[in-house]
């Protein structure tokens, strides 16, 4: 691809332009190839087998784009919850687990029993309901133009298994954010981003779908009461 840039550039220029201002997002782009890279264990156990989805190159073109208008308009509002440390610049694991540390010395300080619950959502990514996401999309301001964008983004996508040069039939894709794209781990960032919003008792601190909640109470017993309710309401 990189050798006939030259020549394909100013056509996809034209074809992306057309997308952000008519909202219509080519089907040809949301077609996924899923290819099975073999883990571990015995070979004939398909479990033992991560499935890696493979987007066409002219899509990443185009989700770089999308990308970037899309986290420039979440950085400039401050839409992203402070609390969320996955995917974002400038910050990492390391930054996370100081948040926790600096919350277990606070509760020590103030004699404080304090108690940490680590989540770790099953599927997050491959579940995320559209119709939730684009709910979401548009109570942070992404209307009109934009936001149909995103509606096409997510609609009318397939992917077919190809193994040993054999390729299965498409199967239409209703839910979860696209796996191996640029746009899906922020899209699954803003999908999530109000679980902070559930209680002022607990602190949640978030890396993706990975999630601390932490309660720290005077009594023992309080704090056990606490923890269950907290993790009621984030279930609900």
């Amino acid at each position: 691809m990189k050798f006939s840039i030259l020549h394909t550039a100013p056509y996809l220029a034209k074809i992306i332009n057309l997308s952000f201002t008519t909202g219509f997002v080519p089907n040809m782009l949301k077609i996924a190839k899923v290819c099975h890279i073999y883990k571990n264990g015995y070979k004939t156990d398909i479990t033992n087998y991560r499935p890696i989805s493979v987007l066409p190159s002219f899509s990443k073109i185009y989700e770089k784009l999308a990308y970037n208008r899309l986290s420039q308009y979440a950085e400039k509002l401050c839409i992203l919850n402070d609390r969320q440390f996955g995917f974002r610049n400038n910050r990492s694991t390391s930054m996370a687990v100081l948040e926790m540390t600096d919350k277990i010395n606070e509760a020590m300080e103030n004699n404080q029993f304090s108690i940490g619950v680590f989540v770790d959502l099953s599927k997050a990514f491959d579940t995320v309901n559209h119709n939730i996401l684009l709910n979401k999309l548009y109570y942070y301001g992404i209307r009109g133009v934009a936001y149909e964008s995103f509606k096409f983004y997510l609609s009318n996508r397939y992917q077919y298994v190809h193994f040993n040069e054999h390729s299965s039939s498409r199967l239409s894709i209703t839910c979860g954010v696209p796996q191996g794209s640029i746009l899906g781990p922020l899209l699954f960032l803003i999908y999530i981003n109000d679980i902070c919003h559930v209680s002022k008792m607990s602190h949640l601190i978030l890396f993706a779908d990975d999630t601390n909640i932490f309660v720290a109470d005077h009594n023992f017993n309080n704090r056990i009461c606490n923890i269950n309710y907290e993790l009621q309401l984030i279930s609900e």
